[in-house]
C-alpha cells in the first residue's frame, strides 16, 4: 500500500500542500478544457477581434517555446562547441523542453476556433506562410525530444539492442533539433512582421527573428539553471555548482550580447526611447531590469558561485524573456486598440493547469527515469 501511495503523492508518501494544490489546479483545468471545448473561445474567453491573441498565445506558445530552448542550446553547447562539461544538464534540459513545446501545442489547440482542425498543416501545405513553417518545425522537433526521451525510457529497462539502434542515428536527431529549433524560433518573431505598422517601434523590428532567437538561448540557459538548483532540492541532489557557474558566465554573455544587439537596432530604427508611457514603462522593465541587471550581476564571481545569486540572476532573465513575449504580442498592440483585455477565469485556469501538468510530468520523468548518468542502467549518453 505505501508503494501505491508513494507513486501517487511525491515526497514522504503523504500529500502535501503544494502538491494538493497541483492537483486542484489541474481538475479545475479539466473542467475549463471541457469548457472551451464545448462553449467556444466566445462564452469562455476574454479574446475578441481587437485581441485575437491573448494570454495562451503570449505564455502557453511564445513563452512556453522560449523557456524550452535549453534541450537546444545544451546539445549545441556539447556537440558542436566540444563542451562535455555541461553533459550532466543535457537530459534535465530535454524534459524540460519536451514539457515546454507541450505545453506549446496543448495551449494552440485550445487557441484554434476550430481546434480538431490542428492537423491540417500535415496535408494542407501553404510554403509561403510562416505559421506553415513554424508548424512543422515544431512538429518535427517535438518528434525528436520525444525520441530522446524514449531512448532514455529505453536505458531504464536495459533495451539495450534498441538503444544501440537509436545510438548509431542519434548524431542526426542532434543535428535536426538544433536545426529546427533555430528555424521555428526566429519565425515566431517573424510572424508579427505581418502588420509591423500596428506595433510600437520598441518592438517592430526587422532583426525581431535573431532577437527571437537569441532570448530563446537565454530562456533556455536560465530554465536550465533554475531547473538543476530546484531539482537538487527536491530531490536532495548535490547542486552542481561549479557547472552551474560556468553555465551562468555564458549566460552573462549572452545578455550582454542581447543588449547589444536591442540597443544597436533601436539606434539603427530611430525609435523614440526616452518617453514615459505604459509601453515604455514595460520596455524598460524588460531592457534594464531583467537583461542588464542579471548580465551585472552575472559579471560578479561571487554571485556566479552561490545557489541564491544564480537562483535570482537566472529567475530575472527568464522573466525578461517572458515579458519581451507579452510586451511584442500584447504590449505593443497598446497604442493601435482602443480596447482594453485581460484574461477570463478559464484562460488563466488552463494556462496554470499547463504549467501544473509540466510539474507532475517532470517529476514522474525525475523519479522512473535515468535522467542523470549516474542513474543509468545501460546505454550511453
Amino acid at each position: 500500500m505505501a508503494e501505491k501511495i508513494e507513486k501517487w503523492y511525491p515526497g514522504e508518501g503523504k500529500l502535501t500542500t503544494g502538491w494538493a494544490i497541483i492537483y486542484v489546479i489541474l481538475v479545475l483545468g479539466f473542467i475549463s478544457a471541457c469548457a472551451r471545448l464545448f462553449l467556444g473561445l466566445g462564452a469562455t474567453t476574454n479574446l475578441s477581434d481587437a485581441y485575437p491573441w491573448g494570454l495562451w498565445v503570449s505564455f502557453d506558445i511564445l513563452a512556453g517555446v522560449a523557456l524550452a530552448g535549453g534541450g537546444f542550446t545544451m546539445a549545441a553547447a556539447i556537440y558542436i562547441f566540444n563542451l562535455k562539461k555541461f553533459e550532466p544538464l543535457l537530459r534535465p534540459a530535454k524534459l524540460s523542453a519536451f514539457l515546454g513545446y507541450m505545453m506549446f501545442v496543448v495551449g494552440l489547440f485550445f487557441d484554434l476556433g476550430q481546434p480538431w482542425r490542428i492537423w491540417h498543416p500535415l496535408v494542407m501545405w501553404n510554403p509561403h506562410s510562416v505559421l506553415f513553417e513554424v508548424s512543422w518545425c515544431v512538429m518535427l522537433y517535438t518528434t525528436v525530444l520525444s525520441l530522446d526521451l524514449f531512448i532514455i525510457g529505453l536505458e531504464r529497462y536495459g533495451k539495450q539492442s534498441w538503444i544501440k539502434f537509436f545510438r548509431d542515428i542519434y548524431l542526426v536527431l542532434v543535428v535536426a533539433g538544433i536545426m529546427l529549433s533555430t528555424l521555428h524560433q526566429s519565425s515566431l518573431g517573424a510572424l508579427f512582421l505581418l502588420l509591423p505598422e500596428k506595433m510600437s517601434d520598441l518592438w517592430a523590428s526587422q532583426a525581431i527573428g535573431p532577437l527571437f532567437l537569441t532570448s530563446a538561448v537565454i530562456g533556455g540557459m536560465s530554465v536550465v539553471t533554475l531547473e538543476s538548483l530546484i531539482s537538487a532540492r527536491v530531490y536532495k541532489r548535490k547542486q552542481e555548482l561549479g557547472i552551474l557557474s560556468d553555465l551562468g558566465k555564458g549566460l552573462g554573455l549572452v545578455l550582454l550580447v542581447y543588449f547589444a544587439m536591442k540597443v544597436t537596432d533601436l539606434y539603427a530604427r530611430g525609435a523614440t526611447v526616452w518617453v514615459w508611457d505604459k509601453a515604455h514603462f514595460f520596455f524598460f522593465v524588460e531592457l534594464f531590469g531583467t537583461v542588464a541587471l542579471p548580465a551585472l550581476l552575472l559579471s560578479f564571481k561571487e554571485v556566479r558561485q552561490s545557489a541564491k545569486g544564480l537562483y535570482w540572476a537566472a529567475g530575472l532573465a527568464a522573466f525578461g524573456v517572458v515579458l519581451n513575449r507579452f510586451n511584442v504580442s500584447l504590449t505593443s498592440y497598446g497604442g493601435y486598440r482602443q480596447f482594453s483585455y485581460f484574461p477570463s477565469f478559464i484562460e488563466i485556469i488552463l494556462t496554470a493547469s499547463l504549467v501544473a501538468l509540466g510539474i507532475v510530468i517532470f517529476d514522474l520523468g525525475m523519479k522512473y527515469l535515468p535522467i542523470y548518468k549516474s542513474e543509468l542502467t545501460g546505454g550511453g549518453g
